[in-house]
């Protein structure tokens, strides 16, 4: 038995710190319903397709060190690259904590002509956080209490240091609301927020813009 992930999902929302970055799978149930949660704030970065989450957040991490940064992703997208996990353990950014929803099915994208999920490798042998820990993440843990959750976040808080949480998660969703952007305004209304929160620009305009611009002055 593990947690209900939105029910945990929540759980997070509520004690994510005000200067926070999140970056969130942008496939499926995870990335719905971070953002019923958080009203689609736009600090959050549903960005990230299966296997590229957790190395986006890694680099997230380094390019603002002072900020905090949760990432949100799946087991099914953990395992399709987990050179990701690799990378992590070499960069372990203090600022970084990974939170894996593993319910050890596909729940979005894996559903057999039978009407089955189709089952991950968590579901039979694999172990995510030992394999994190064996790249060399300096702290890994595997809970299933919502206890386990809140103790977690405890230290996540309390102490700066490269975590990767796996929360083992009952199959199953919650129903909301579908989003209302898309990942190309993700993308952009997340760049605009930290350009705003950190008071630099990100994006610049192309050359060509900026002639044009010149130009017509």
């Amino acid at each position: 038995m593990g947690l209900d992930r939105y029910e945990w999902l929540g759980h997070l929302a509520a004690r994510l710190p005000d200067d926070a970055l999140v970056m969130a799978t942008y496939i499926g149930a995870v990335s719905f319903e971070w953002a019923h949660h958080t009203n689609e704030h736009p600090r959050s970065a549903h960005l990230g397709q299966m296997g590229d989450v957790i190395g986006m957040a890694v680099g997230l991490a380094i390019a603002l060190p002072h900020r905090p940064v949760w990432c949100l992703d799946g087991d099914g997208s953990v395992l399709m690259e987990l050179g990701q996990l690799v990378v992590m353990g070499q960069e372990s950014p203090s600022n970084l904590c990974v939170f894996v929803a593993d319910n050890g099915v596909y729940e979005s994208i894996g559903w057999s002509a039978d009407g089955k999920r189709r089952p991950t490798a968590t579901s039979g042998h694999a172990d995510l956080a030992a394999i994190a820990a064996a790249c060399g993440v300096p702290y890994t843990s595997t809970i299933e209490t919502v206890e386990d959750l809140d103790a977690e976040i405890d230290r996540v808080l309390a102490t700066p240091m490269c975590r990767f949480i796996d929360v083992r998660t009952d199959p199953g969703r919650t129903t909301v609301p579908p989003r209302q952007t898309d990942g190309i305004e993700d993308k952009y209304r997340f760049v605009r927020y930290v350009e705003r929160t950190e008071g630099k620009a990100i994006l610049h305009r192309a050359e060509q813009d900026r002639q044009l611009m010149t130009d017509a002055q």
